[in-house]
């Protein structure tokens, strides 16, 4: 299992109507569907160069992504498409490994993924660039533990977390800090819904990876302490718009668009007299109450400025960041090409690369 679980149970709870403790089990087998606007099928979304191609981005519903809905509610993105001259779709699923599964498979265009998801599709062969960057988790995702504050006092104990997530790659970044291997753990797989909530009403269970709101519940009720979490490896638990590079040769007008579009949403939601409302449009976007929606955005950093966004994807952070998750996704079996490499820059030579050239500053 990977981090489905995380982002479907975030989905849920902003969904509402689900309880913390029903998260359904991830089938990461399934075949891809479960999308809504209009579900791409048939033939790879790439096959054709015609100007009157309708290219399209999937997306789901996280605190991170919402802005999609923006784009599209408020007419940025129909504004850029027409002004680039290019036709987009957004495909909203409701699975987010369906939509991932359908990008590796060529069906979208391009599609909103995680650092650690981006990595699979194109050592599988599709030539995969990351054109912006749309999270990063602050604060989300942490280690908790019962007593104590020394992450060395982690070692010989079990910790409950699902195997081959954002939380078992933060765990291993923990270990590494203190000096400590996974060997030095006890590794318990569980979904991380069901550890956050073991923790919080099994006192047994000394220690979990796990992220919001089970850390904050846990801490506010004087049950446990994070003693590790997404701030102390600051942009490495990220998501990005990854884009198949056939489409974006396809149509020079797609990237450009599409991060326009982006920023228009960016700067709606960043500005005093719109925020409410862009944060009212995205809430509602996920079934969720604007008070639920804005305790989400406390623990989840926004890329809302250009530079700043340009900057990081060609940057020395972002390359030493990657090789940390390639070198997790390696020793655990998640990718296998031993020649997978990953490039900065819109020439480099990579089936993965980080190109800041469609935005424009």
């Amino acid at each position: 299992m990977n981090h489905t679980a995380r982002r479907d149970f975030l989905r849920l709870m902003l969904l509402g109507g689900a309880s913390f403790g029903l998260l359904p089990a991830c089938d990461d087998k399934k075949a891809p569907s479960g999308a809504t606007s209009g579900s791409p099928s048939g033939a790879p979304a790439t096959a054709s160069g015609n100007s009157d191609k309708e290219f399209q981005i999937g997306w789901s519903v996280w605190t991170g992504w919402m802005p999609f809905k923006l784009m599209q509610e408020k007419g940025f993105l129909a504004k850029r498409a027409e002004e680039h001259k290019v036709k987009i779709k957004l495909v909203e699923f409701k699975g987010y490994m369906d939509s991932v599964q359908a990008f590796a498979a060529k069906k979208l265009d391009g599609c909103a993924m995680t650092s650690m998801e981006s990595l699979q599709p194109a050592s599988n062969g599709v030539p995969s660039v990351a054109i912006l960057i749309n999270d990063r988790s602050n604060g989300g995702d942490g280690v908790l533990v019962r007593e104590g504050t020394d992450l060395k006092g982690l070692a010989g104990k079990t910790v409950l977390l699902e195997e081959f997530s954002v939380s078992h790659y933060l765990l291993n970044r923990a270990l590494e800090s203190a000096g400590l291997k996974e060997k030095d753990v006890k590794i318990k797989n569980i979904p991380g819904d069901d550890a956050g909530k073991a923790f919080l009403t099994d006192k047994s269970v000394d220690a979990v990876a796990t992220w919001n709101p089970h850390l904050f519940q846990a801490v506010e009720q004087g049950k446990g302490k994070v003693i590790f979490s997404s701030k102390d490896i600051p942009d490495e638990i990220m998501d990005f718009l990854v884009m198949n590079e056939d489409a974006l040769k396809a149509n020079p007008g797609l990237g450009p668009a599409l991060t326009d579009a982006w920023f228009d949403a960016m700067g709606y939601f960043a500005a005093e007299a719109t925020r409410k409302d862009a944060i009212d449009i995205m809430a509602k976007g996920a079934g969720s109450s604007v008070e639920d929606f804005e305790k989400m955005l406390k623990d989840t950093d926004l890329f809302t400025d250009k530079k700043k966004t340009a900057d990081f994807l060609e940057g020395e952070k972002i390359k030493g960041t990657m090789e940390k998750v390639k070198k997790f996704s390696f020793d655990h079996d998640l990718i296998k090409n031993e020649g997978f490499q990953i490039g900065l820059g819109h020439n480099a030579k990579s089936q993965l690369k980080f190109d800041k050239s469609y935005i424009k500053i």
